[in-house]
């Protein structure tokens, strides 16, 4: 089985045991009329999520579910600039859901590493299932919206499920995962002062550790990272790498392991409205390649309702920087001047009506 390395950046039939809906009170800041927690099953999955039903009032309201990145992602939004986006779907009578990622929060469960794209996805189509029946829940406009890791999860839940109607999503990858991380390597020891040859070398020289099936090629990658230690301080790389991937070997090499899958081998088959933004100054992912793939993809399908932007002076996470490196957001963050950019949030917005013309 291939190591899986996914950044930033779920198959069988899943029967749902229940689905516990208690009421708390609307957040002070979110737009929202009521936060309904649901609770339900999905698999080996308990799961605990929010719906927050807009303050408008309306017949049926329209959903879309939140599909987060890698990482910790939770039910109850903490940062104000993610509440400001919640609330531009909220504002136009657009209910939003979030989850408790397994794990986390109130959720149980651990996702496993070989299955993480086929378990969160079932995650995601689980709860369309669920929500659909929700009486003030317009069940024809349910959509996704989603960041990073994400773009592999979205299309996924959108080939299982008619029930999902669109698709929204910022930094999501044109590429399967194991050239995403081998881009991100090479984007950071530039960031790092590494010169472009040490660079490409270390990424090319990473790449074969992970995939090669010649034990004399690993063996030389082995000597190379003996003889250069790949230390990259944003993504906690140290001289120590090297001794863990001793281990790497002997493998098999699984040419269907979720780290060979790349997402627009779906979406050129969707004809949903899919939406994607990318930043310029993404260091995380290529977003100029997955601008380009997703374009590519999404006309040749013959879809008519898509848009693919790239804005310029934004990051991965879409907001401001100079450079997108990890070290600068890192600083920025701590600094308390890391924000979106107001470009997203005009994109996100535009998007939005376009979704949703009264």
């Amino acid at each position: 089985m291939l190591l899986h390395f996914i950044i930033v950046l779920f198959m069988a039939n899943t029967q749902l045991l229940h689905a516990q809906i208690n009421k708390t009170l609307p957040d002070s800041i979110l737009n929202a009329g009521s936060i309904d927690e649901i609770k339900f099953s999905s698999g080996k999955f308990e799961i605990s999520s929010n719906i927050y039903i807009p303050a408008t009032k309306a017949q049926k309201y329209p959903l879309v579910i939140w599909v987060s990145g890698s990482g910790p992602s939770y039910k109850t939004v903490q940062s104000v600039q993610a509440k400001k986006i919640i609330n531009l779907f909220l504002q136009r009578g657009i209910a939003y859901f979030r989850i408790d990622k397994p794990g986390y929060g109130d959720s149980k469960g651990k996702v496993d590493d070989a299955n993480l794209f086929s378990q969160l996805s079932e995650i995601v189509v689980d709860a369309v299932n669920i929500l659909k029946k929700r009486t003030e829940i317009d069940s024809t406009r349910i959509g996704l919206f989603g960041s990073s890791q994400a773009g592999y999860i979205m299309p996924i839940a959108a080939s299982k499920s008619k029930l999902i109607s669109f698709i929204i999503g910022s930094s999501c990858p044109g590429e399967n995962s194991i050239d995403q991380w081998n881009y991100l390597i090479y984007k950071q020891m530039l960031c790092e002062g590494y010169s472009k040859k040490r660079a490409m070398k270390n990424a090319e020289m990473f790449n074969i550790l992970r995939t090669t099936s010649d034990k004399a090629k690993f063996d030389e990658a082995l000597i190379y990272f003996e003889k250069n230690p790949m230390i990259i301080k944003s993504v906690n790389y140290d001289s120590t790498l090297i001794n863990g991937a001793r281990t790497w070997w002997p493998r098999e090499i699984d040419v269907n392991d979720e780290s060979h899958f790349n997402p627009v081998t779906l979406i050129q088959k969707l004809n949903i409205p899919v939406y994607m933004v990318y930043g310029e100054n993404d260091t995380q992912i290529d977003s100029k390649q997955a601008y380009a793939a997703y374009r590519n993809a999404l006309s040749k399908s013959g879809n008519k309702y898509f848009g693919v932007e790239m804005l310029k002076g934004v990051d991965h996470n879409m907001c401001s920087t100079e450079t997108g490196c990890l070290n600068e957001i890192n600083r920025l963050n701590k600094e308390g001047k890391y924000k979106y950019s107001q470009l997203y949030f005009d994109v996100i917005n535009n998007w939005i009506k376009l979704l949703f013309k009264k």
